[in-house]
């Protein structure tokens, strides 16, 4: 590695162990469910307020922090990182490496969803069958469907039939990231939610006797109908 740029990562890890403690790391595998195996128990708020010091984008460096290993300087590289240099090598790459969900919800909305052709990133990945990759490839279309997000609605609705697919598959990080997409798809605007309605009730006349998917269609009914979420979709365009 070039020494300015191992320099300029351990510094950068430094200043990420600075705002570490041992009790916040417990709390988050045993508050958030996180995975802390290479976690070393910073506040992704201190990463925020961290990265606002450093010229963005940083793909060298990005880079070098993500070869560290470390869950937090992992996340930090999402926030550096150019969408525009993350080739589809490198995108792979870097989603076989998740293992905890608030890592990869946090590369999705940071970086994954910014790339080139997002749309098709989210749609290969969710037909992967490795656990994280197919959870990516939701958080990234969750992503995609914030009301600040430009994403037509047409190419929102091509992706309902992978949501009725998966909404069955057993593992939580998969069932519950199929059932946030859903939501997101539905309170994107006041046209998409009949679309999302009717996809819930399909998932539950789908699947009679699996729990998993009655509970992703369930649940994103139960949001979709509530009257402040209905003013909520009311008031976008």
């Amino acid at each position: 590695m070039d020494p300015i740029l191992r320099t300029r990562t351990e510094e950068v890890v430094t200043r990420i162990k600075r705002y570490a403690s041992a009790r916040f790391k417990k709390q988050m595998a045993q508050r958030f469910g996180i995975n802390t195996q290479y976690a070393i128990g910073t506040p992704v708020t201190q990463l925020r307020k961290l990265v606002k010091s450093l010229p963005r984008p940083d793909q060298e460096l990005a880079e070098s922090l993500w070869k560290t290993g470390i869950h937090e300087a992992r996340i930090l590289a999402s926030m550096l990182a150019d969408p525009k240099q993350m080739t589809r090598e490198k995108l792979n790459a870097w989603v076989k490496d998740l293992n905890s969900w608030d890592i990869c919800d946090l590369c999705c909305g940071n970086l994954f969803s910014k790339v080139k052709e997002p749309l098709k990133l989210a749609e290969r990945w969710i037909k992967q069958e490795d656990e994280f990759t197919r959870r990516a490839g939701f958080a990234t279309l969750c992503a995609l469907s914030l009301p600040r997000a430009k994403t037509s609605n047409e190419n929102l609705c091509k992706f309902l039939p992978l949501i009725k697919i998966h909404a069955s598959d057993p593992r939580p990080m998969v069932h519950k990231a199929v059932n946030w997409a859903l939501r997101n798809i539905g309170k994107k605007n006041p046209r998409l939610t009949p679309y999302a309605i009717a996809c819930a009730k399909d998932i539950l006349d789908l699947y009679e006797d699996n729990k998993f998917a009655r509970w992703v269609a369930n649940n994103a009914l139960w949001e979709l109908n509530l009257p402040k979420t209905k003013a909520l979709i009311a008031s976008r365009k």
